[in-house]
């Protein structure tokens, strides 16, 4: 209801002026008709009045796209910070071969920043990680062999990371890609 007293409000009060400006000016414009020099003033005045009209609405609309654009690139910005410190974060604890209580605390951070703005993908296949990591926690070592495991998990998470960053690009075969990536991380090992 209020969304629809925001919107339907102003158009109304633009009709109404409009409406009542239309009146005023057509009587003035009658009363001039024996002055023609008057009735072009008063043209003059009704043509730089819709100018301004039309050029403040233009404006207005260029600015909400244009707040809505800058928020979407913050957005990005801030997953793609957010994706790249947990894949460091990450590669960190399985180099080191376990975790550490500052480690676990600032994973919990990170879980909390993926679960605000990750993509239910990104944030399904965090948990994957999460399972895989915490099975390889439970004697507090990180063997290699479970290493390459989170990494492998955290090599798909990539992708649907990447493709939360940049969407789905038209032409691009998503199965062939998560292969490439599949297959560098288990060239890597």
């Amino acid at each position: 209801m209020r969304k629809l007293f925001r919107t339907v409000l102003p158009h109304l009060l633009i009709f109404v002026t409009l409406a009542a400006g239309y009146l005023a000016f057509r009587y003035f414009y009658q009363i001039s008709g024996d002055y023609p020099y008057s009735q072009e003033l008063l043209l003059v005045f009704i043509g730089a009045v819709a100018t301004v009209l039309i050029t403040a609405a233009l404006l207005n609309r260029q600015t909400e796209l244009e707040l809505r654009k800058e928020g979407q690139v913050l957005l990005l910005d801030q997953k793609a910070s957010i994706y790249t410190a947990l894949i460091d974060h990450l590669g960190e604890i399985v180099e080191k071969g376990r975790m550490e209580p500052a480690a676990l605390a600032e994973l919990r951070v990170l879980n909390h920043k993926i679960a605000m703005i990750g993509s239910a993908e990104v944030i399904s296949h965090f948990s994957r990680v999460l399972k895989i990591l915490d099975h390889a926690m439970h004697d507090e070592l990180i063997h290699q062999s479970e290493g390459r495991e989170i990494m492998a998990a955290l090599a798909e998470l990539t992708f649907y990371m990447r493709r939360d960053l940049l969407g789905r690009i038209e032409d691009e075969d998503t199965d062939a890609v998560l292969r490439m990536i599949r297959s560098n991380n288990a060239d890597i090992d």
